[in-house]
């Protein structure tokens, strides 16, 4: 059992036309996404203090599609840093976890297996390194998809 985190959207009006609802399949709530190409989860106020925890757990379904990215951003405390700075995991039929549609995968991810986004927003490749991130102060969770345009997302925590 895991403290629960404030969420202030399940998807940002970040300008893509993407639809949530919440849905209960099989007595269980879940979030229902289509037209998904991307969709940002914010928790902002507060930001997650993940400094004590080692991997995000998330439970996806796609009944069709490929591949399904999970990206984090930070937003760093340290002044220097003047934008957030990403993490992105790509999930297809060969990776471990598997992305496979037509089944529930249950993506539990170490956070050492994140790399940092070489194309930051405001900035350069290389711009940032691991002494810039702060998980401490992650503030948006994105799910991303090519071609999985209907996805189900259950069980988000963050542990140890």
């Amino acid at each position: 059992v895991y403290e629960d985190v404030p969420v202030d959207t399940w998807n940002a009006d970040w300008g893509q036309v993407v639809t949530v609802e919440d849905r209960v399949i099989a007595g269980d709530n879940v979030k229902y996404y289509k037209d998904l190409n991307w969709a940002g989860i914010e928790f902002l106020n507060p930001t997650v203090d993940a400094s004590a925890m080692t991997h995000i757990h998330l439970d996806v379904y796609a009944p069709g599609g490929t591949n399904f990215k999970v990206k984090l951003a930070s937003f760093p405390s340290d002044p220097d840093i003047e934008t957030v700075v990403t993490k992105e995991l790509a999930f297809d039929a060969d990776s471990a976890p598997s992305f496979v549609a037509g089944t529930w995968v249950s993506l539990d991810i170490p956070f050492s297996a994140f790399e940092i986004d070489q194309n930051p927003p405001g900035g350069t490749p290389n711009d940032y390194t691991w002494d810039d991130w702060d998980w401490a102060n992650i503030g948006q969770l994105v799910i991303v998809s090519t071609d999985a345009t209907t996805v189900l997302v259950d069980n988000v925590y963050w542990h140890d």
